[in-house]
């Protein structure tokens, strides 16, 4: 018998909260074909008559009421529509912290976190909630540090996800915990998701954003910012594309976006090394140079600084093995080309170490290289 995971809905819910995280281990059951199942999943809800009502018009039918549902899950997830952050149920969330206690992983999707906070089993931990109800979760649960950016979060055994398609992403974090990364990304691609994202990522990207602008010519301009993120941005120059003087201009877009001109261009500028990092070969220096960064060293302070991880180290966490190159991995597995490379690696290195010795032999006796443009390496 798979592991049990309890999914607990507070109606009214929205359907996808529900019914994509119960995809996501269908799928993964499915896709074992004849072999053991490892997931047995349970619907669970607040209601006599075990009707969960949706937001949107749909009704299910859950198993059995949650006082009903005996013996320890592995894994309960708590699902509830936007009506249920201001519920007070006693007895529902004595049974929430029994599962936190028991449950080898407790989680909410969406506005399930207001439950999971009240009930008190957020104190003291990081969580998120949907971005919408970010301010007041944080304005109610002083006691949680309540994260609004990433899509998901763990602290300890307690998991929480922004809702939505976060959902989805949550079980299949699960799913790769329980199954590995490989049988995470047969789910997803069984599913058509065009992404499996990672808890890190941001809920609301920064491009996404660009497109709330208040006036037509500053919504033109994030575009085109978007757009030419290579090339030196200054002030200046993105006054003069909306006919603006720099100080006006500066005023006007910090009022419109909450950000200066240039601490926002470099947020879209660490966006779009983001997405080269996950989906790209190209070395650091090229990614910083393809997003608009003086150099390397400079991108990897940016991400220090607003990601709190190096571009190396978050191409590792986040690029899914999917999108490496077969190219690489079939070097790395053929040793005449692996013998190749380290040929070539060998070559460049004595070719520079020879290149300095002659610097050094040459200025050592008073004698200036045939060239006068010539550098050592």
């Amino acid at each position: 018998m798979g592991k049990r995971i309890v999914l607990l809905a507070v109606p009214p819910v929205d359907e996808l909260d529900l019914v994509g995280p119960a995809e996501v281990f269908g799928t993964a059951n499915r896709l074992r074909g004849g072999g053991p199942q490892p997931y047995t999943v349970e619907v669970v809800t607040t209601t006599s008559d075990r009707r969960i009502d949706g937001e949107h018009g749909l009704s299910l039918l859950a198993h059995r009421h949650y006082r009903d549902a005996g013996g320890r899950a592995d894994s309960v997830l708590v699902i509830c529509g936007v009506g249920a952050r201001t519920m007070r149920d006693r007895a529902l969330f004595g049974w929430l912290k029994r599962a936190a206690a028991t449950a080898r992983r407790l989680g909410s999707v969406c506005v399930g976190g207001f439950l999971l906070a009240e009930a008190g089993i957020l104190d003291g931990r990081r969580a998120t909630v949907h971005w919408r109800y970010a301010r007041e979760f944080a304005d109610r649960y002083p006691r949680v540090a309540v994260d609004p950016r990433p899509t998901w979060v763990r602290d300890g055994n307690i998991y929480t996800s922004a809702g939505i398609s976060a959902g989805i992403d949550l079980a299949l974090a699960w799913v790769e915990e329980d199954l590995g990364a490989a049988a995470a990304l047969k789910v997803a691609r069984e599913l058509v998701l065009f992404l499996r994202r990672p808890g890190g990522q941001d809920q609301v990207s920064v491009s996404l954003e660009t497109q709330a602008s208040h006036t037509k010519a500053m919504h033109e301009l994030q575009v085109w910012m978007v757009e030419h993120l290579a090339r030196p941005l200054s002030v200046d120059t993105l006054a003069d594309r909306v006919a603006m003087s720099a100080r006006n201009f500066a005023r006007v877009f910090a009022r419109e976006f909450g950000a200066t001109p240039a601490r926002y261009l470099v947020q879209l500028r660490v966006e779009a090394a983001r997405r080269l990092l996950e989906q790209s070969d190209k070395t650091p220096t090229r990614v910083a140079s393809a997003s608009g960064f003086r150099s390397a060293d400079v991108m990897r302070r940016a991400f220090l600084r607003a990601l709190g991880t190096t571009p190396l180290r978050y191409r590792r966490h986040f690029r899914p093995p999917a999108a490496r190159s077969p190219m690489r991995a079939t070097a790395r597995r053929d040793p005449l080309i692996a013998a190749r490379r380290d040929i070539a690696r060998a070559t460049r290195v004595a070719t520079s170490a020879h290149r300095r010795l002659t610097w050094a032999s040459l200025t050592s006796r008073g004698r200036s290289p045939v060239s006068s443009d010539y550098r050592p390496p």
